[in-house]
């Protein structure tokens, strides 16, 4: 049966890195901002985007970090690559 859906259209077997970041481990493709005026911060966990923001009164995202206006295009270049 596996070899049945691996012939679907759009089906791929993810790398060992891939699922790694699906289960929240690894350095993670999630980003933000200190909300003092400094640089976003990329390339973090969903949870540490999140904490990192709650404490500094900033902004953070994973999915939608390619159309942030507060992240730096450095930063948004980086995520795409992962």
């Amino acid at each position: 049966m596996l070899k049945n859906i691996l012939k679907l259209d759009g089906i791929s077997i993810l790398s060992k890195q891939q699922q790694k970041f699906i289960k929240g481990a690894g350095s993670g493709t999630c980003a933000f901002e200190s909300g003092n005026g400094y640089s976003g911060i990329s390339g973090v966990s969903k949870e540490d985007a999140m904490a990192g923001a709650a404490i500094t009164g900033g902004h953070w995202c994973c999915d939608s970090c390619g159309s942030a206006t507060w992240l730096p295009q450095d930063h948004k270049d980086y995520l795409a690559e992962m």
